[in-house]
This record gives structure tokens, C-alpha cells and sequence, in this order.
């Protein structure tokens, strides 16, 4: 998505090696913050704490921050670039799982795959302490 943003971008404002160099750090933060987000979801459901959800959070929100702050301070058009650099990752995932899966069934969605019949547990076999409730 990187690749066609700087594309589109070679024909609407030609080439600036600054938009690129944004474009380019956007997409990197982008993504490590998604690495970052799936590192902390990974602690929370095998610690159960959730501080390395709200560390992951902070640390993501300053690498946005900065990043972004960096590239407006070079100039405008790279801070442009670093703001589509960082839906880029989003853009494609909306894409992929959006659009193809759901409208051209290429292939089918990893996410959503209801072909293999789940087994559930049967509930009746279980005692139920609270059966004289009432």
C-alpha cells in the first residue's frame, strides 16, 4: 500500500524526496506499533495483567507522536507522507480482509472459516450447584 500511495503521490505532487522519507517512516511506525499491539495482546492472555496493554498503548501512542512530529518539523508534505504512511498498514488490511475476502471470494477468509463444524461443549453434563435456587 506503501508502494501505490508514492505512485499516486509521484503524479499528484511529483517527486519529493520528502513526502517519501515520510511515507516511509509512517509505514515503518505503523508497523512496529502493530507488532508492539500484538506483543502486548500476547502478554495479556498469557499473564492476565493489564499493564503490558497499557505500557504497549503508551509506547505506541509516543512513537506516533514523535515520529509524526520529526516529519512536520522537516516539512509538510513529509508530514503528510508519515500520516498516510500510517494508515497504510489499516488501508491494507481493509483491503485484503474488507474487499477481496468478502466481495471476490478468492480465496477464503483465515478469519472466518465456519466450514470446519466446531465442537461445543454439551452443558447438560454438568451439575449445576445452583439448581434449588428458587
Amino acid at each position: 500500500m506503501a508502494a501505490l500511495a508514492e505512485i499516486i503521490s509521484l503524479f499528484v505532487i511529483g517527486p519529493d524526496a520528502a513526502f517519501t522519507a515520510g511515507l516511509l517512516i509512517g509505514t515503518a511506525i505503523s508497523i512496529i506499533g502493530f507488532i508492539i499491539l500484538v506483543q502486548s495482546g500476547r502478554h495479556l492472555l498469557e499473564q492476565e495483567k493489564k499493564a503490558p496493554v497499557i505500557l504497549g498503548y503508551v509506547i505506541r501512542l509516543v512513537l506516533y507522536a514523535v515520529s509524526f512530529f520529526i516529519c512536520i518539523r522537516i516539512s509538510l508534505r513529509s508530514g503528510a507522507g508519515c500520516g498516510f504512511g500510517f494508515i497504510t498498514v489499516h488501508f491494507g488490511i481493509i483491503v485484503l480482509y474488507g474487499i477481496v475476502y468478502n466481495f471476490f471470494k478468492k480465496k477464503k477468509n483465515p478469519l472466518n472459516d465456519w466450514t470446519v463444524p466446531k465442537k461445543w461443549n454439551d452443558l447438560s453434563v454438568y451439575d449445576d450447584e445452583d439448581e434449588n435456587w428458587r
